[in-house]
Parts: structure tokens; C-alpha cells; sequence
């Protein structure tokens, strides 16, 4: 039986981060199965519902460092859950535009007050001071990775 181990100097941090981007994906499922929608997918509801404006499609890529591809895919499933909308982008037609749909922004309501719940539970055993600075640190990677 394999036993927990405490992140120290022999873990690899790519690994780490890794093995915590699964385990949050894992333990946020929950708080979004009634709904049916994934982590991913809240990720980019939250986003959309961050804008007034329609996003583009590579604007919503580049924001969630996916690829175009990939986000035409999330934004499809959203499409087919009635939770996002597009529209052709009226300054380049061979672009096209997403935003939530009236179901998509009560949906982002209603599941932004158990993200928070979540959240403080997750603030409550974790100090929110080490929190900012993990998110600190993550932040400083995504820009040092992402130049």
C-alpha cells in the first residue's frame, strides 16, 4: 500500500503540480455533477460570465492556455448543455464569438456560490496566506512559461 508523501525536495515540481491539478479536478467534480458540467468547463463559464462582451474564440484560448482546437471543443459541449452561445464575429467573419446564454449566466450564479463554498472550506484547513502565495508563485511560472 502506498503511503502519502509530504511534497519535500525529492518530489519533482512539474510532477507535484500535476498530481494537484488532478487532485483538484478530482474533488471539484462534485461540486459541479448536478449541473453536468466538468472543472474544465466551469473554468470557461467563468470566464465568459468575467466579460460583458462576447469572447472571442483564440481570445478564450489564449485566456485558458488551451489551444484553439481544444477550446472549440469545450465551447461545443457548452453549446449542447444550452450554457454558451455563438455568434459570428461581425469584424472577421472567419472568427466567431462566444458568450453565455441566459441559462448559461443563472447556471454560473448558482454554481458560483458552491465554487465559494468550496472554496472557503479549502481556505479553512489551508491558511489563505499560503494560498496567495501559492497562487503567487503559480502565476509567476504561467508568465515566465508563457513568454
Amino acid at each position: 500500500m502506498a503511503t502519502k508523501k509530504a511534497f519535500g525536495p525529492d518530489r519533482d515540481l512539474i510532477v507535484g503540480i500535476i498530481q494537484l491539478a488532478n487532485l483538484l479536478t478530482r474533488r471539484l467534480a462534485p461540486v459541479f455533477e448536478k449541473a453536468g458540467i466538468t472543472p474544465q468547463q466551469w473554468a470557461v463559464i467563468s470566464a465568459l460570465a468575467s466579460t460583458d462582451e462576447p469572447a472571442s474564440l483564440a481570445g478564450l484560448a489564449r485566456k485558458m492556455l488551451v489551444s484553439k482546437q481544444n477550446m472549440t471543443g469545450m465551447v461545443a459541449r457548452l453549446e449542447q448543455l444550452g450554457l454558451a452561445g455563438r455568434e459570428d464575429d461581425p469584424n472577421d467573419l472567419r472568427s466567431s464569438r462566444v458568450s453565455l446564454t441566459r441559462r448559461g449566466k443563472q447556471a454560473y450564479e448558482r454554481l458560483l456560490q458552491a465554487y465559494q463554498s468550496w472554496r472557503g472550506a479549502l481556505s479553512a484547513e489551508i491558511p489563505e496566506r499560503d494560498l496567495a502565495t501559492v497562487s503567487r508563485s503559480i502565476e509567476r511560472l504561467i508568465v515566465h512559461l508563457g513568454d
